[in-house]
C-alpha cells in the first residue's frame, strides 16, 4: 500500500512538472476570439505555433525549436485553401518555397538560401499558364527588376543596375540603369540570365514587328527627346509589349578615364544595348527603327538580360 502511494505521488509530481514547463500562451482578437496559440518552454517558443483568422480558420502553422523556425511552415487563405509552403532550417528559409493561387493552382516555386531567393524559379498565372510579367529581387544587392515574357523569350524589362567592381558607371542610374563596358557587361546579368546574342535580339525585333514599327512598339512612352530640336513632337514609343527601352545614351571613354572627364552623350536621343558579340543595338529618338552598330568595348552601353 505504501509503495502504491509513492508511485502515485511520483506520477502526479511528474505531471505537475510537465505542466509547469509546457506554457501555452494565447493572443486574442478584440472580440475575444483566439488569434494565436504558441507553446513556450523556458520562455522560448518550442513546438507548434498556430495563427487564426477572425472567423476561426487556420491562417498559419509554424514549428519552433528554441525560438527558431524549423521545418515546413504552412500558410492558408481565409477559406482554408493552402497558400504557401516555406521550409525553414535553424530560423532561415532554406529550400524550395512554393506558393499557390486561391483556386489551388501553383503560383510560384523558387529556391531560397538564408532567407534570400537565389534563383528565378517558376511563376504561373491563376489559369496555370506561365506568368507574362513580374519582379525578381537580385540576391546580390536586393535590387528588384521588372521582367516581361515576350513570345518565347523572358527579358528583364529594365536596364541592369548592378554595380560591378569596375567597368560600370552610374549616370542617373536610378532612371537609366548603369552603363557597362563590354567585359563587365558579361558579369552583370542576374543568375540564370545572359547577355543576348544578335540572333536573340532579332527574335525580339521580329516579334515586335508583328505589332508595328519596332521603335514605336519597344521604346518607353516617356524620356525621349523631340524628333526635331525645339519641337513638341517627342520621339517616345508606345511601349506596347512592356519592354520600355529608355534613351540612356552612352559614355565614350576608356574605363581608366576619371569619371568627371568621361564623355557622356545621347541621353534622351539614343539607347545603346549590348549584344553578346560585342556590338550594340541602337534605338533612336527620331527614327522608328533599330540597328546593330560596332562599338568600342571600352565604352559604356546599357544592358538588358535574357533568361537562359
Amino acid at each position: 500500500m505504501k509503495q502504491r502511494t509513492i508511485l502515485i505521488g511520483a506520477t502526479l509530481a511528474a505531471a505537475l512538472a510537465f505542466t509547469a514547463c509546457d506554457d501555452i500562451r494565447v493572443q486574442e482578437f478584440p472580440d475575444g476570439k483566439v488569434r494565436m496559440e504558441t507553446t513556450y518552454v523556458k520562455d522560448k517558443k518550442q513546438g507548434l505555433e498556430k495563427e487564426y483568422y477572425n472567423n476561426g480558420t487556420l491562417r498559419r502553422e509554424t514549428t519552433y525549436n528554441a525560438d527558431r523556425k524549423e521545418g515546413l511552415q504552412k500558410e492558408y487563405y481565409e477559406d482554408g485553401t493552402l497558400q504557401a509552403e516555406t521550409p525553414f532550417a535553424d530560423g532561415y528559409i532554406e529550400g524550395e518555397v512554393v506558393k499557390y493561387h486561391k483556386n489551388g493552382k501553383l503560383a510560384s516555386k523558387a529556391k531560397y538560401q538564408k532567407n534570400k531567393q537565389v534563383e528565378f524559379g517558376e511563376v504561373f498565372d491563376p489559369d496555370g499558364t506561365p506568368a507574362t510579367d513580374g519582379s525578381y529581387k537580385d540576391p546580390r544587392d536586393g535590387y528588384a527588376y521588372q521582367w516581361i515574357r515576350i513570345g518565347t523569350q523572358l527579358w528583364t524589362a529594365e536596364n541592369m543596375n548592378f554595380g560591378t567592381f569596375e567597368g560600370s558607371v552610374c549616370n542617373q542610374c536610378n532612371h537609366w540603369g548603369r552603363l557597362y563596358n563590354f567585359e563587365n557587361a558579361k558579369k552583370a546579368c542576374l543568375e540564370g540570365f545572359h547577355m543576348p546574342t544578335k540572333d536573340e535580339w532579332k527574335t525580339l525585333l521580329t516579334f515586335a514587328e508583328t505589332s508595328g514599327k519596332v521603335g514605336t512598339v519597344l521604346k518607353a512612352g516617356f524620356g525621349w527627346d523631340p524628333i526635331k530640336e525645339g519641337g513638341n513632337d517627342y520621339g517616345n514609343g508606345k511601349d506596347e509589349l512592356g519592354f520600355g527601352i529608355k534613351a540612356g545614351g552612352a559614355h565614350f571613354a576608356k574605363s581608366d578615364v576619371p569619371l568627371k572627364e568621361r564623355k557622356f552623350e545621347d541621353a534622351g536621343k539614343k539607347a545603346y544595348l549590348w549584344t553578346a558579340e560585342g556590338e550594340v543595338l541602337v534605338f533612336y529618338h527620331d527614327k522608328d527603327i533599330a540597328k546593330f552598330e560596332k562599338f568600342n568595348p571600352e565604352f559604356g552601353a546599357s544592358l538588358r538580360c535574357l533568361k537562359d
